[in-house]
């Protein structure tokens, strides 16, 4: 699991990334989750690992694995892009 701190973190460079104000979005983060879906396109299958911060509110900020912030946010964990599992909960509240 990562930490408030950590969340914090993230929050802020979500705040920076879309040019609004922290208002400490971080204490409305209800849960941040890694995941890996996989779709059958024909016989290929296509790999899709993104990351899901979900906030007390309903809403939630989806982070791809291009974004150099998905690679941030893994490093927090030491999370390989090889992980076998399709969900890692990164943190709850």
């Amino acid at each position: 699991m990562i930490t408030i701190d950590d969340v914090k973190q993230i929050s802020q460079k979500i705040s920076l990334e879309n040019g609004i104000s922290d208002d400490n979005l971080s204490e409305d983060v209800s849960e941040i989750v890694y995941r890996i879906d996989v779709f059958e396109c024909d016989d290929t299958p296509i790999i899709d690992r993104h990351i899901d911060i979900e906030y007390s509110f309903g809403d939630y900020y989806e982070v791809h694995e291009e974004n150099p912030f998905f690679q941030f946010i893994c490093t927090l964990r030491n999370l390989s892009l090889a992980q076998g599992e399709e969900e890692i909960i990164l943190f709850c509240f």
